[in-house]
């Protein structure tokens, strides 16, 4: 508002009587002031670069936050060499500056005495009629940190108390069956004396029976909560859909299931594990060829959508109502007479190790549908970039 009234007066700035003027230059002093000292007073630290990156302005809290020469603080025009004391910091600031990294956010750990804290560094641009200035804003999220570790942990207890019920509910059965047979075993002996060869193999074959479902009950928990040794590297989400699809091909030929697949051509790079990505595939589509018992059609596409990379799985099953599609990805809940309903909890897991995020939606009696996103890595995204600008944009599928 100030600064409207300086431009409104500057062309009669010599008409003005001395005592205006001076109360026009104090207001505009303490109006610098006062801005100043709330900008001081923020717990977000800021340091404010010129248009040839040198340091006009920083704070009180980019001094605590960040590693820098205290000594320096009063003086005006140092650049960031001379100012910022970590040579990570200094060096990411300057590849911003020179163009070589975007201004994205980034994190940095530094020790502070017995603790270890985590800023986050970012930036904004002010357009001024000098030029554009560039504001580095630092803020310290270390409590978000340690907030979020101890929201997983509680979800993760919460997670191991419902795999837990699930176990007790799960070996039950097989336990009772075993029980019964051996009573029977039991009192045939009892009864006669002893048992024929027949007999005692109606019986054991049972014993048999539910042991192997219960060796399957904790090879499948094993995997659900062991943790996974995922080998994210970057490659090409292609051959690993295409792989499934020849996989799958005979299975859905002899259930009159149609699979139809695009993947969209020139698709970037991104970090995957090719190994537990196609297993999770899997068994989502094992999912929607038991949702499909009298045959359907079963589509998978891949497509860049930004800076994700979008697996859709399409199927024209049977659906899920509204109640048992919010427990879909739940340790234990399964809608199959034979699952164990661990296989979503692993591909949720798998995804989110892969650093994505899924989603599903369903209708009854039209189908489902799993949407996988995974980010593409930043250097990727550069490459794509150069490819589109000389090639054009990649064709829809």
């Amino acid at each position: 508002m100030a600064n409207k009234l300086l431009l409104k007066v500057m062309d009669d700035l010599c008409s003005l009587p001395e005592g205006e003027l001076r109360k026009l230059v104090q207001n505009q002093m303490d109006e610098a002031d006062m801005m100043e000292s709330l900008i001081d007073s923020l717990p977000e630290g800021h340091i404010i670069f010129s248009p040839e990156n040198r340091i006009i302005f920083i704070n009180n809290a980019a001094f605590h936050l960040l590693p820098s020469d205290r000594r320096r603080r009063l003086r005006a025009g140092l650049t960031v060499d001379e100012m910022m004391i970590d040579p990570d910091i200094k060096k990411f600031l300057l590849n911003v500056f020179s163009g070589k990294e975007k201004p994205e956010p980034q994190d940095f750990a530094f020790s502070q005495g017995d603790e270890v804290r985590t800023e986050r560094v970012s930036f904004s641009f002010l357009h001024l009629s000098q030029g554009r200035l560039v504001d580095v804003v630092i803020r310290d999220i270390t409590d978000e940190i340690m907030k979020e570790t101890r929201l997983r942990r509680t979800e993760s207890l919460a997670s191991m108390t419902t795999m837990a019920a699930g176990i007790a509910h799960e070996i039950k059965n097989p336990l009772a069956a075993m029980k019964i047979h051996l009573q029977l075993m039991r009192k045939s002996l009892a009864n006669k004396g002893s048992i024929t060869a027949e007999g005692a193999e109606r019986y054991l074959s049972v014993l048999d029976e539910e042991i192997d479902h219960l060796n399957k009950i904790a090879v499948d928990f094993l995997f659900a909560v062991r943790p996974m040794n995922i080998e994210l590297r970057l490659g090409s989400i292609e051959p690993v859909i295409m792989d499934l699809v020849t996989f799958l091909t005979p299975e859905a030929d002899e259930k009159k299931i149609e699979v139809r697949c695009c993947v969209e051509k020139f698709l970037p790079r991104i970090e995957l594990d090719a190994r537990y990505l196609r297993q999770s595939l899997l068994n989502i589509v094992e999912n929607a060829f038991a949702a499909m018992p009298g045959g359907g059609k079963l589509t998978i596409t891949a497509k860049l959508d930004g800076n994700y990379e979008t697996i859709r799985i399409e199927d024209t099953g049977t659906g899920i109502d509204d109640e048992k599609l919010s427990k879909i990805f739940e340790p234990y809940f399964t809608t199959k007479a034979s699952g164990t309903g661990l296989g979503l909890t692993v591909v949720y897991k798998v995804i989110k190790e892969h650093r994505g995020d899924i989603f599903v939606s369903s209708e009854l009696g039209k189908g489902t549908v799993f949407t996988i996103k995974l980010p593409v890595p930043s250097s990727e995204r550069k490459a794509l970039k150069g490819k589109e600008d000389t090639d054009g944009s990649p064709a829809d599928c």
